[in-house]
């Protein structure tokens, strides 16, 4: 495909990296479909990086290094970020300059939609109320826990020193207190209060959300060691308040209304602009 906006060509393996993330996003959708929506994604945002280029002139080298620098840290540092995007020291700059265009892009669109107003509370009202279970607060469980870290020369020994604190919960002793005096853990009791899934290591939340309140779970691993749970209290899904779901609301309300605005500039330069597509 040969595409050419305002007389700066496209390459080749920019509309082909366009084409991959269409079909991923769009599964299911005809081929020819696809690829207009590949032309289009990259029509709309060639217009908006020029008109950037225009409007911001200049990106200060400390906030380059800045954006470069959370990049790297985001991927786990230098090396792993290289290895990961198969990049070596000499791609540095290459990666520098297309996040200085990111960054351009960026403030370029802030200064478009810095207008966008507030919702008042009426529009967040409704919108709450035609979407209300987009806000819903996933099941909880209050949980506590006694962990003993592994001993490497013996781990057997560490086993059956939980397996005889166990058996001194099965015998009605308090598990706050034989947390208190056995477990790893600093929390008082051994008491992770409250909590849904996604907040503990995926090994402890296979256990303690599969248990009833008041039970004393087998001995059990993670990375931090053996384990033994106990569960206080279950919530189930519940509908957040109003209250509670404001400010996202705001927020989403404000992205909608940004990205309209977004779409109509848009439209408004593709009628001036010179835009060829042509099949190669």
């Amino acid at each position: 495909m040969i595409i050419t906006i305002n007389k700066e060509k496209i390459p080749d393996n920019i509309y082909e990296q366009e084409l991959d993330r269409a079909r991923a996003n769009n599964p299911g959708i005809a081929e020819n479909e696809i690829k207009e929506l590949a032309v289009q994604n990259i029509v709309d945002w060639t217009i908006i990086r020029q008109e950037a280029n225009k409007k911001i002139r200049n990106v200060s080298v400390v906030d380059i290094e800045k954006a470069f620098t959370d990049l790297v840290k985001s991927h786990g540092g230098v090396e792993q970020f290289h290895t990961k995007f198969n990049l070596s020291s000499k791609d540095n700059i290459r990666v520098k300059k297309d996040l200085e265009r990111n960054i351009k892009t960026q403030r370029f669109l802030n200064e478009l939609v810095k207008d966008v107003p507030n919702p008042t509370a009426q529009e967040i009202q409704e919108y709450y109320e035609k979407n209300k279970e987009k806000f819903v607060k996933p099941a909880q469980i209050h949980a506590a826990h006694i962990v003993k870290q592994i001993n490497p020369a013996n781990p057997g020994k560490t086993f059956n020193e939980l397996l005889e604190l166990r058996q001194k919960l099965l015998n009605g002793e308090s598990f706050a207190n034989v947390a208190n005096k056995h477990s790893s853990c600093q929390d008082e009791g051994g008491d992770l209060g409250f909590f849904s899934r996604g907040k503990m290591v995926e090994e402890f939340e296979t256990v303690v959300f599969s248990m009833n309140v008041g039970e004393i779970s087998p001995i059990f691993q993670t990375q931090f060691g053996y384990h033994i749970a106990m569960v206080y209290e279950k919530k189930g899904p519940e509908y957040k308040t109003l209250g509670e779901a404001k400010a996202e609301i705001e927020e989403n309300l404000k992205t909608e209304w940004g990205d309209d605005l977004i779409g109509q500039w848009v439209d408004s330069q593709k009628k001036k602009a010179e835009i060829t597509v042509k099949e190669s």
